[in-house]
């Protein structure tokens, strides 16, 4: 869609118009494209006509003015290069070989997979010779059972045309050839009638299509999700690099791109170590001064077939793969047959302390995570591991889990790929550690960094040396030595033009550990747990995986900027002698006050590096600024929002009525919740309520002047308010630790006992934060509410049913309710 004309709003001022008519744009996922004067009077130049373009062509076009001499408004030329037209499924036209999975197909691959013995895997002792005996048979069947099939992509995703609805639209066609020329009102009539008329026909069509397509899938969230992707024409993007900058020249030879980005990957550790800046700490040094005393030996623990069957089954069902074509899905088909094998294999990889190295080869898929395209520093490379691998992975992972928790290794400041805990668990942690300095009149300030290859850049060996002092001793040292030696990896690049794959050769991994792996996140948590430990009592980390952020608080500004300094030079040092790199241009440091109180501007300095500083700052997907309110966040979040208004206008006509909720929840919802608990009570809030009645409307079929509460109700969804409330005493209540009662602090137990205290306040950022609000709304619940606090499940659900009986519009109503 192409949207142009006078619209009287200057578009060179940033002004209340202009942000209103973007955003109710942004809703039809149109943007402005003219961004120079269209009117020049009297010495004032305007920019008042404009062209509205689709957003995904947002990089693909050039504009100018055009001086026609005709008006005091010039004319605008655009031109759209690079316009790309989609095969009806949004893939390119080709062919590939496939390997179907099929009813028959399974059975014959069942009655083969029963038939095997398995006698060469149990009659070996050696862990390679026994796992390399049970992959060839086990692909033996395989390849036998799902031979390779061409498949065609010249497919016709609009299977919903009838022969009767081509013909009527051939039909409509010849009558619009008459009605152009006719002056006869009552075949006009007549004409826009049977348009009228086909236009139902084809969304009804389109709407039983759909229908059969989701009740026959067997994951239907994922239909779904494709289907409305197919719809609103967002089809997904290939995650493939099509061109690469080698040497300061562009290449697009696929197969040079991938040999590159192998190489570049592995070579990235040394690349990220500057040998010149020299430290004389270790890192045992570091680990024993956090831990006087090494840990306990890890218990040795042998594998079940109960648990085997266990893991098989908590597997995410997926047909990608690794280099072996075995995918998640026959992973479960087969696992009948092959729990004995499978078994028998652990117990002798945990017994010999040995991993198969026919599981250590990843095939890497580059995944883009933003800046420029042909940059390859800005390819994060993914590990695409066997599904075998993910058993045996599991099944260490659930020892090494056990050994954390029964020593209690891991460090509370670390949430990151922890169970019990979230990034708005740490979110919560590092705001309200801000918020409570603020209120104490401290001078606050945190400083947030970023780490170049931090995954990548693990020193096997200070790892290895880690995990001793944790207690991996004995056997177990030996296999997660064996685990992380000898790896190969081999790049992937889809080549769109061909529809093929193209694969560099394989190499060896020296460093690091593998991203997309089972373990590689533990591992790495080993390798960063004693940072935390270093800093002294001004500081507070918050460490998420490998997301690391100081808040520092001091009692002026003298003292603030040594502290900041200091721990900053505690925090290069660490990182120095554990061969990780921060990357200094996106390190950030942001000095936190109240509104009405001015910012110091403190310099954070190290080794001729400046660390810049910033009025806000990315944390954890959250928008965080200098002054703790969140305008920032919100406007960054109602673009988003508005995009998912335009996919439910577009999806709606064509959707099963009870499949709507489902991409609520999917497009929109999960966008809405997402740190709610940090901003959903600011006043900008009533702009992201706006556009949450917006959708409810399309959802609905409701006029815009129509009120929507009741609408809410039906569809079974709570206003942003009531959100808000029920997101954060569900965080209140799966937190208790966090907060304390009446009866615990002045130890009375009074009819208010079940009450949280809060402590005084003197602020009003910190009275409208999570801890102090989330007292206040739970201290107004109802007492039945209440009562039941101590069952988390049986909370939520009479929370729940509480909010959507009443579907609370504001928070005024909320307390005016419970006051009543």
């Amino acid at each position: 869609m192409v949207l142009c004309g006078d619209i009287n709003i200057n578009y060179l001022s940033d002004n209340d118009k202009k942000k209103k008519l973007d955003l109710l744009l942004a809703s039809y996922n149109l943007v402005s494209t003219v961004n120079f004067p269209t009117r020049s009077q009297n010495g004032s130049a305007t920019a008042i006509d404009n062209i509205f373009i689709d957003a995904s062509l947002q990089s693909n076009y050039v504009i100018y003015p055009l001086l026609n001499g005709l008006s005091d408004h010039d004319a605008q030329l655009i031109i759209l290069s690079e316009v790309k037209t989609h095969t009806k499924n949004g893939r390119v036209k080709g062919k590939k070989m496939i390997r179907k999975i099929e009813l028959a197909m399974i059975q014959d691959f069942e009655y083969k997979l029963s038939l095997e013995t398995w006698d060469s895997v149990f009659g070996s002792n050696d862990i390679n010779l026994m796992y390399n005996s049970f992959l060839s048979s086990f692909l033996r069947i395989f390849y036998s059972s799902f031979p390779l099939k061409v498949l065609s992509t010249r497919t016709n995703s609009n299977l919903w045309i009838t022969p009767g609805i081509s013909n009527s639209c051939k039909h409509k066609r010849d009558l619009y050839l008459i009605y152009r020329s006719s002056n006869d009102e009552a075949f006009k009539r007549y004409y826009r009638q049977y348009c009228k008329i086909l236009k139902n026909v084809i969304r009804e069509a389109k709407k039983k299509h759909y229908s059969r397509q989701i009740s026959k899938s067997s994951n239907k969230i994922r239909t779904i999700w494709n289907i409305t992707k197919s719809v609103t024409g967002k089809f997904a993007k290939v995650n493939s690099v099509q061109e690469l900058k080698v040497d300061g020249r562009i290449t697009k030879n696929r197969q040079y791109i991938a040999d590159f980005l192998n190489s570049f990957f592995i070579s990235v550790a040394e690349n990220n170590i500057n040998k010149s800046l020299e430290t004389n700490n270790k890192p045992l040094d570091y680990l024993r001064q956090a831990f006087d005393h090494p840990f306990p030996s890890i218990k040795y623990q042998a594998a079940t077939s109960t648990e085997i069957f266990k893991i098989i089954k908590s597997l995410t069902t997926k047909r990608s793969h690794g280099y072996d074509e075995i995918s998640v899905e026959v992973l479960k088909i087969s696992s009948p047959f092959i729990i004995s094998p499978l078994t028998y294999i652990s117990n002798k990889m945990l017994s010999a302390g040995v991993f198969p190295d026919r599981l250590k080869y990843a095939e890497i898929k580059p995944c883009y995570k933003g800046g420029c395209e042909n940059d390859p520093s800005n390819y994060r490379p993914i590990s695409l591991l066997t599904s075998f691998s993910k058993i045996f992975e599991k099944i260490v992972l659930s020892r090494l889990n056990q050994h954390i928790h029964d020593h209690n290794i891991i460090v509370n400041e670390q949430f990151g790929f922890r169970r019990q805990s979230s990034t708005a668990k740490a979110s919560y942690v590092l705001l309200n550690e801000i918020l409570e300095a603020l209120n104490k009149q401290k001078v606050v300030g945190g400083v947030f960094c970023d780490l170049k290859k931090a995954f990548d850049s693990v020193n096997h060996e200070i790892l290895l040396s880690k995990l001793q002092y944790y207690g991996i001793q004995g056997r177990f040292y030996d296999l997660i030595a064996s685990y992380l030696s000898d790896r190969h990896q081999r790049v992937l690049i889809t080549d769109i033009e061909m529809s093929n794959t193209i694969r560099s050769d394989w190499d060896i991994v020296r460093h690091g550990v593998p991203q997309g792996s089972i373990l590689g996140p533990l591992l790495f948590l080993f390798y960063i747990n004693d940072l935390s430990t270093i800093f002294n009592s001004t500081v507070k980390p918050v460490l998420f995986a490998d997301d690391t952020s100081l808040v520092i608080s001091s009692n002026n500004n003298l003292q603030y900027n040594r502290d900041v300094n200091i721990s900053f030079d505690c925090l290069n040092e660490w990182f120095k002698s554990n061969l990780l790199t921060l990357n200094f241009s996106k390190t950030k440091h942001v000095q936190f006050a109240a509104k009405s109180c001015p910012n110091t501007g403190v310099m954070v300095n190290y080794c001729n590096n400046v660390i810049p500083n910033s009025t806000e700052v990315k944390f954890l997907g959250i928008i965080v600024e200098s002054t703790c309110t969140w305008k920032a966040h919100i406007s960054q979040l109602i673009p988003k929002l508005c995009k998912a208004c335009y996919s439910m206008r577009v999806i709606k006509p064509i959707m099963p009525t009870e499949t709507l909720k489902m991409i609520y929840y999917s497009y929109f919802h999960s966008l809405l919740t997402y740190g709610i608990i940090f901003w959903g009570n600011t006043s900008f809030s009533v702009q992201i309520f706006r556009i949450q009645k917006r959708i409810i409307r399309i959802m609905s079929g409701l006029r815009a002047r129509d009120s929507c509460r009741q609408a809410f109700r039906d569809w079974g969804i709570l206003p942003l308010q009531s959100q808000y409330i029920f997101s954060l005493l569900i965080f209140v209540v799966n937190n208790k630790g966090l907060f304390h009662t009446s009866a615990q602090i002045h130890g009375l137990n009074t009819r208010r006992g079940l009450d949280l205290y809060c402590p005084q306040t003197n602020l009003t950022v910190h009275q409208k934060g999570p801890y102090c609000y989330g007292i206040k709304l739970f201290n107004c619940l109802p007492l039945k509410i209440k009562e039941v606090v101590h069952d988390n499940k049986v909370f939520r659900v009479a929370l729940n049913a509480f909010l959507h009986s009443k579907s609370f519009y504001t928070l005024d109503e909320y307390f005016g309710c419970i006051n009543e």
